[in-house]
């Protein structure tokens, strides 16, 4: 990864800070400031051995609450050196960056994670009576940090599953609030997203994306949090529509009712609808967060892609009658 590619990373990282997304991202770690160095490896060691090869992000100077910070850049080059030295023969490769935010500095540290199972060496052997284990294998479980257990070490030494990169094209919002049209038909509440992604394979192997895997969370200002209950995956315009130029839309990606089977590039349609999700008044103008979380078989962590819109971003013509 370049370093234009890690500060694009950072900057959307951020963005889901400022609009007050909670960190879901299993590979990125927000750090007010510089932690110890003993402290921090071990915490390194766990993350980089859960990501089982994906790159890992530390954003130093970033509060999940308060934001952005701001930290001392000149840190890294006594921090980083010291934290090497707990790791046993390989810590992970890193690359630092200073990014400028506001006004402020934050230190990104991205740490290569291919060359795991990392091992770290335990601070306490030798000082004290009965504590004989030298090393351990960290593991990173949610945000905390433990000793890896064998089931760990298993999924470690297994063949790597890459995430595919996935990024978000086009998205469109429609709202309908329950009512009745001119002809006297009914429509509930209801959330529609239309999304146009494009999905790049990070290797030549086929990437299944099953729809019971995939999460779409609809999060509106005043109301609880919303999960669509229907969601899907298709290639975008079909695999069998041929454009006016005598191009076809998709030959990498097909779809059944279950799954999208992706081969190789390409774009998809993604389409989530959620009933009756108590939508605010129809002259309320507030933010819907999106969340959409898409889990391709034998990966351990979805890929998560957040977007912010406001709503209502468009209304159908039938709610304009409304009910209670």
């Amino acid at each position: 990864m370049n370093l234009r590619q890690i500060e694009s990373w950072v900057l959307r990282v951020i963005d889901c800070v400022k609009n007050g997304y909670p960190n879901e991202d299993f590979l990125v770690e927000l750090k007010r400031d510089w932690i110890s160095e003993v402290k921090a490896s071990r915490r390194i060691a766990g993350h980089a051995n859960a990501a089982r090869g994906e790159n890992i992000l530390w954003l130093i100077g970033v509060d999940e609450k308060e934001g952005v910070i701001g930290a001392d850049a000149a840190n890294i080059a006594s921090w980083y050196p010291t934290v090497e030295s707990y790791f046993n023969e390989l810590p992970p490769r890193m690359t630092s960056l200073n990014i400028p935010i506001d006004g402020k500095i934050i230190v990104a540290l991205l740490f290569e994670t291919n060359r795991a199972p990392y091992v770290v060496k335990n601070p306490a052997y030798g000082q004290q009576k009965g504590n004989s284990a030298e090393f351990e294998v960290p593991w990173r479980e949610g945000t905390r940090i433990r000793t890896a257990r064998r089931c760990d070490l298993i999924r470690l030494l297994a063949p790597l599953e890459s995430l595919p990169e996935i990024e978000i094209l086009d998205i469109y919002l429609t709202a309908t609030i329950a009512g009745t049209d001119s002809v006297g038909n009914y429509y509930p509440d209801q959330l529609k997203l239309s999304s146009q992604l494009y999905i790049v394979p990070k290797s030549k192997e086929r990437v299944v994306i099953p729809f019971h895997r995939c999460r779409v969370e609809f999060e509106v200002t005043g109301i609880p949090m919303i999960n669509p209950s229907r969601i899907s995956l298709n290639p975008a315009y079909g695999t069998s529509h041929i454009f006016a130029d005598g191009k076809p839309g998709s030959l990498t990606i097909e779809s059944t009712a279950h799954e999208i089977i992706i081969d190789g590039p390409g774009k998809v349609a993604l389409q989530a609808i959620s009933e009756r999700p108590c939508l605010p008044d129809k002259g309320k103008n507030c933010d819907v967060r999106i969340s959409i979380h898409l889990l391709p078989t034998h990966a351990q962590y979805p890929v998560v892609l957040r977007k912010t819109l406001p709503y209502p971003a468009e209304k159908l013509p039938y709610h304009f009658d409304e009910t209670a």
